[in-house]
């Protein structure tokens, strides 16, 4: 939170708040307002619609700060210090304004007449939809000198607006908890998809500070940029060669009605050239990112091509004998950031894939082409190198033309599909799949191994080329590429005969297969890159998948199973641990049914996921358990750590009312809340220093949950704390030779004893190559259906990636040295 800004919130205030409809419909059909439900985009998009609504005020001039935290019950906390969401009631329709914001679409300052000029959430729906599909929702506002706070599940107010306690700062905080009866499949954030949102938005609007947490692996980072799209283009160009040392910049301004001058279209563009051949451009409007362009980028990719062609033909930069000078040859090796801000932009849906407003495509045009003129003028080395690339595109362009017309007549005369390509016998492209193996021992066993109807094979010998070096000419001279592209049936290239057509693909599924060692991930690389370089579309179109066999084979008695990474194996040995295992409470010697144990089992694991929220401030979990209350099992929302000389305790505050109370009591200012206090106590005329600091547990309602459920096992809860006196009893094996018994002085020992027991007369085979698998092995494990585990790739960060692949596979070797030394401690297995 921040104190108080200069300039008068007033204009923010609840009557500058619109409202149209109510919120009936978004649970029903959230697919309509957030995105996609299935795949993880809309719960992500929910993050980025509080967040936008963050940035929407520094926009306006107010917000500087924002913090975004994921916390280990699965929620999140967007945190600005802002004006604060509007908190007294609205005139007209009766409610307070932050209810209206989370619980009507369509409220919001963006449809008032003084709340923003400038905002990327335009259709107002974003906090009320979050509301919606979140199981639960708290607000936090400091406005008005006071902390105001309000609850919700699911869209209905469950906790109204009521005073917390005072305040001199402002701001809001908004903490949800997504509804898994909304996000079935996927319910857990990736860490790198909310960095790279948060780190755009950090470039695209200059001065603003995003700090990112994520609790579940103590992972953070703080995003500022002072020099915007500037300086956005010269990180993307980061691990690359590029031919001016400064990004390229223009800045304009331009309203598109002379009678509305306040309407004015901003326009920020940098572009930078780079010694690769692929085009990195990523357009923005009000720094919402626009996946499928709109008119913003044909203004810029129209205006370029034609600066270019007009300053070569006027300087004589170009030979009779030179091929024309297309948009595809200017682009090649151009990094570009496109941002304009607007004051109504128009979307072609709620995620705003694509931006509508023609007069951008006009005034992008303007800006664009009397700067890169000037610019130009008065840097002519650099245009001539720039001419000069674009000359080469084109030269290469045209012999790829020649080289892709050879390999489409090939296939066309008779030469057909690869040899060696084991096809299958469906002809719908939407129920085939098609595995690429490296060599003639993983291929054999592939081929005997998979179901012909649907299941194509295709070996290929020897490491293929490192695309990321070449040219699309050069490229299809290599034999591997070239089977490979003619057993896909898609074609490639942008233009021309044999050009890439996703229409065309034989297979929906592209499976990679490779050796878990050293030369099979190498492989897998430089097969990826390609596939990211020269057929990106099957990858966007979901397409390519990495075959992922099990890491080990264990097998304990008469009981064999695969086994695909550490998680898997820790459910594993849960799973047998409980095998013949009797768990007995002491104090009435009862046993608790398998079910029951198994229920306990599980329970308890997310007590040690979850507890890691209380660990991380020096207080044992048990002792955090056992403050909770006796009769509605809930938990404290917070912890004060009191440390004093060398003695510590911790004051369990179970309301914010307690917090307020404890700040009083000890004398707490509102400065202070954020840190630590330290200060000097006096204890029997003995002076220490005493430091405090109270932190929120944001996993207390998640642990209450956990809490009920031992409580309906009947397990003893009213004390985690281990006891002097044994409390319970594990028994293995009971009644047999073998039997074991082990006693427990807390119910929190239970799974970590389970899994000792788990790993009792276990042996583990290690899979290294796949062609140690027989055909039977490998089509169980890697190639079936129903039991497979695949690895589909995306792009979900495509700056991310391109620099990844132009690190690892370029000509950046400092870069690639570097990588390698920070990760080295990071790899847990390396097959030399």
């Amino acid at each position: 939170m921040a104190k108080k800004k200069a300039k008068d919130p007033v204009s923010y205030d609840v009557d500058s708040l619109g409202k149209l409809e109510g919120l009936e419909a978004v649970r029903k059909r959230p697919g309509m307002y957030i995105g996609n439900v299935t795949n993880g985009d809309a719960l992500h998009h929910c993050v980025f619609e509080v967040v936008d609504n963050s940035v929407d005020e520094h926009l306006a001039g107010f917000c500087q700060n924002i913090n975004v935290v994921i916390h280990l019950d699965g929620s999140c906390s967007v945190e600005d210090d802002g004006r604060g969401i509007p908190v007294k009631v609205h005139k007209e329709f009766g409610k307070p304004g932050v209810e209206m914001v989370l619980t009507e679409l369509h409220a919001g300052g963006k449809f008032g007449q003084g709340g923003y000029k400038v905002s990327g959430g335009l259709h107002g729906v974003g906090a009320s939809c979050v509301n919606a599909v979140s199981e639960w929702l708290v607000a936090e506002i400091h406005r008005d000198g006071e902390i105001h706070k309000m609850g919700f599940a699911r869209g209905d107010v469950t906790e109204p607006l009521h005073v917390v306690g005072p305040t001199k700062t402002t701001g809001t905080k908004i903490t949800f908890l997504r509804d898994t009866e909304i996000f079935v499949t996927e319910h857990e954030y990736k860490y790198d998809q909310l960095a790279k949102r948060l780190r755009e938005l950090a470039f695209l609007n200059p001065g603003i500070s995003i700090t990112f947490k994520d609790e579940r692996d103590d992972r953070s980072e703080t995003f500022k940029f002072d020099q915007g799209a500037a300086q956005y283009v010269s990180w993307l160009n980061r691990n690359k060669a590029v031919l001016t040392q400064e990004p390229i910049h223009f800045v304009g301004e331009i309203a598109p009605d002379d009678e509305k001058p306040e309407e004015m279209i901003a326009v920020d563009v940098a572009l930078q050239y780079n010694d690769t051949y692929n085009e990195q451009i990523y357009p923005y409007a009000n720094s919402i990112y626009n996946g499928d362009g709109g008119t913003h980028l044909s203004g810029f990719r129209t205006s370029l091509t034609r600066a270019v062609n007009t300053y070569a033909k006027a300087n004589k930069l170009l030979k009779d004998k030179d091929p024309s000078i297309s948009g595809e040859d200017v682009r090649e090796g151009l990094t570009a950031v496109i941002s304009v801000k607007l004051h109504n932009p128009s979307f072609n849906n709620q995620t705003k894939d694509k931006l509508l407003n023609q007069e951008v495509d006009g005034i992008v045009q303007r800006v664009m082409g009397d700067k890169l003129k000037i610019y130009f003028d008065q840097n002519p080395k650099v245009a001539k190198r720039i001419i000069d690339k674009c000359v080469s595109a084109a030269r290469a362009r045209e012999a790829a033309r020649k080289a892709r017309e050879t390999v489409r007549k090939s296939v066309m005369s008779g030469g057909g599909l690869p040899g060696n390509l084991a096809d299958c016998s469906e002809k719908n492209p939407e129920l085939c799949e098609v595995f690429i193996v490296e060599g003639d021992s993983a291929g054999g066993s592939a081929k005997q191994g998979r179901d012909r109807r649907y299941q194509a094979i295709l070996p290929l010998f020897g490491k293929p080329l490192n695309v990321e070096k070449a040219r699309l000419d050069k490229m299809l001279n290599n034999k591997n590429i070239r089977l490979l592209i003619t057993a896909l049936g898609t074609g490639i290239g942008a233009e021309g005969d044999g050009a890439f057509d996703l229409t065309k693909a034989r297979y929906h599924k592209v499976i990679l297969m490779a050796d878990a060692d050293v030369d099979g991930s190498h492989i897998m690389t430089l097969y990826l890159t390609f596939f990211f370089r020269f057929m990106r579309p099957l990858v966007e179109a979901g397409y390519i998948y990495i075959a992922q066999p099990p890491l080990y084979k264990i097998k304990r008695k008469r009981r064999e199973q695969y086994v695909d990474n550490d998680v898997q194996m820790n459910r594993i040995l849960l799973e047998l641990g409980s095998e013949d295992v009797i768990l007995t409470r002491l104090r009435d010697s009862h046993d608790f049914t398998a079910a029951k144990v198994d229920r306990a089992v599980e329970a308890i694991s997310q007590i040690e996921v979850l507890g890691r929220g209380v660990s991380r401030y020096g207080c044992p979990v048990y002792k955090y358990l056992d403050a909770h209350d006796e009769k509605t099992h809930e938990l404290p929302k917070y912890i004060a750590r009191i440390r004093t000389g060398n003695q510590e305790e911790f004051v369990f505050l179970n309301t914010d009312e307690d917090r307020t109370a404890f700040y009083t009591e000890n004398e707490i200012t509102e400065d202070m809340f954020a840190g630590m206090t330290i200060r000097e106590k006096v204890i029997d005329d003995i002076t220490y220093q005493q430091r405090i600091s109270v932190h929120e547990i944001h996993e207390a309602l998640a642990l209450t949950k956990v809490l009920k459920e031992l409580a309906k096992i009947g397990l003893d809860i009213h004390q985690f704390s281990p006891t002097e006196e044994a409390r319970y009893t594990l028994t293995e094996n009971k009644g047999q030779k073998n039997e074991n018994v082990v006693e427990m002085h807390t119910i929190l020992s239970l799974v970590e004893q389970i899994r000792l027991f788990g790993r009792k007369g276990l042996t583990i085979q290690r899979y290294k190559g796949l062609g140690e698998m027989n055909p039977k092995q490998l089509y169980e494990t890697t190639m079936d259906p129903e039991k497979r585990r695949l690895l589909k790739v995306d792009i979900s960060d495509a700056a991310k990636a391109d620099a990844t692949f132009s690190m690892l596979m370029g000509e950046d070797v400092p870069s690639r040295r570097a990588f390698i030394e920070d990760n080295a401690l990071n790899t847990s297995y390396l097959d030399a």
